[in-house]
């Protein structure tokens, strides 16, 4: 006798983060999200949809351990590591370099979709949202950061929305800054990503030195007292020479996985990574690394109206002996900013602002409003994309995305 086999009687639930649509809310947002695609079609912003599903790669190249943390990834049936979309920005220039033949600089893109991204620290903000956007590849021009930031902060105008603010600082000051000191990529990435917990200022310095000796940001120079490991080695660092950490991670991955997963022991492929990059790279002396956090938590307190805080940064920059041009473009940025009424009184320069992904490296924004826990939205400039991406050559571009439902549920109409 044959059995059937027996079926639970458990509701089957939908994942926490995804949302059904009843019909009218579905027109709600179809209506919105015409109005955007008007918005951004006015600035000559033509239309690309992007697959959900790419390479996790894609993901991984320069966008930081915060995404990477968020994807929602796994192997196909193909046996390749794919990846739901996060965000839009690297399969647009992911699209630019695959067709770049045929499209002529500069291009400007918009685009709204589904995208997904798990956030175990905050179940509640996981899941499926929408993301509109623009972007805008091929100019490094101040008129393009401007052009940028206007149509950004038309977004919230148009839809009526009040209460809303602009945050604003320039990730290029940093770096410039960190010239001064000499810092390597481990250190200014470490150093960069610890800029929002810099605004308390140099007492918070201590407790990051701790964290670069745990990490091995500092401590010893990378050499060995020689023996067969120094040939591995010196393959190892030529495979790698003038690749960025990010791109020299994801080298080093691709060769790991040459060897059998046995060899890994308790540690993750993450983790052998880390320690070749500080065995082949070596790490910073502290000194040095204590100077760039001082230099960099002087900077994170600036907070406050334009004219003021470009003052403080421009006194930082002289204190350290460092190029004060990247302070000279952002002053003219603001200075044109100012001449469309949108965002007077809403702009703010807070130099503890830190976007989530790595790929950004001039100006960065967040538009907030105090009745979402989080950003609206934000962006900024992305020069060194595309050579993380394959490109022999940097592609300069910026551009922003908004969270359509957060506008949505702020009463957008």
């Amino acid at each position: 006798m044959n059995r059937q086999p027996t079926q639970s009687t458990e509701t089957v639930s939908r994942l926490q983060g995804m949302t059904d649509l009843s019909e009218e809310s579905w027109r709600s947002k179809q209506e919105l999200q015409e109005r955007l695609r008007q918005l951004l079609g006015e600035y000559g912003y033509r239309l690309l949809e992007t697959p959900v599903l790419e390479s996790t790669e894609l993901f991984l190249r320069k966008s930081g351990g915060e995404l990477a943390s968020q994807l929602y990834s796994f192997i196909d049936s193909g046996s390749n590591a794919v990846s739901l979309r996060p965000e839009f920005t690297s399969p647009i220039m992911r699209h630019y370099l695959e067709n770049a033949s045929g499209i002529d600089l500069p291009a400007r893109w918009q685009y709204c979709g589904p995208v997904f991204r798990y956030d175990s620290s905050h179940p509640e903000a996981s899941g499926q949202f929408t993301q509109v956007g623009g972007e805008l590849i091929g100019s490094s021009d101040v008129t393009a950061d401007v052009e940028l930031l206007k149509l950004a902060v038309a977004v919230p105008t148009k839809l009526g929305l009040d209460g809303w603010s602009l945050r604003l600082a320039d990730l290029d000051i940093l770096n410039r800054l960190l010239d001064s000191v000499g810092v390597s990529d481990r250190a200014r990435s470490f150093i960069i990503q610890s800029m929002p917990l810099l605004r308390e200022g140099r007492t918070a310095v201590p407790k990051f030195l701790e964290e670069g000796r745990h990490l091995h940001v500092v401590g010893g120079n990378g050499s060995n007292n020689g023996g067969s490991g120094d040939s591995e080695d010196a393959a190892l660092r030529q495979a790698v020479k003038g690749l960025d950490d990010d791109q020299a991670r994801s080298v080093l991955l691709g060769l790991l996985q040459w060897n059998s997963a046995d060899q890994l022991g308790q540690r993750t492929p993450e983790e052998v990574v880390g320690r070749l990059l500080h065995k082949i790279r070596g790490t910073d002396s502290e000194d040095k690394l204590r100077q760039g956090l001082e230099l960099a938590s002087d900077l994170a307190a600036i907070n406050g109206q334009p004219p003021q805080a470009l003052d403080a940064v421009k006194k930082v920059l002289a204190s350290a002996g460092s190029d004060q041009s990247a302070a000279d473009r952002l002053t003219e940025v603001i200075g044109l900013m100012s001449n469309g009424g949108e965002s007077k009184g809403r702009l703010v320069l807070d130099f503890g602002l830190v976007r989530g992904l790595a790929y950004y490296n001039g100006v960065i924004f967040e538009v907030s409003h105090p009745g979402w826990p989080g950003a609206l939205g934000g962006g900024g400039r992305y020069d060194t994309l595309s050579r993380a991406l394959g490109s022999e050559n940097a592609v300069p571009a910026l551009g922003f995305a908004y969270n359509l439902d957060a506008l949505i549920s702020l009463g957008a109409s």
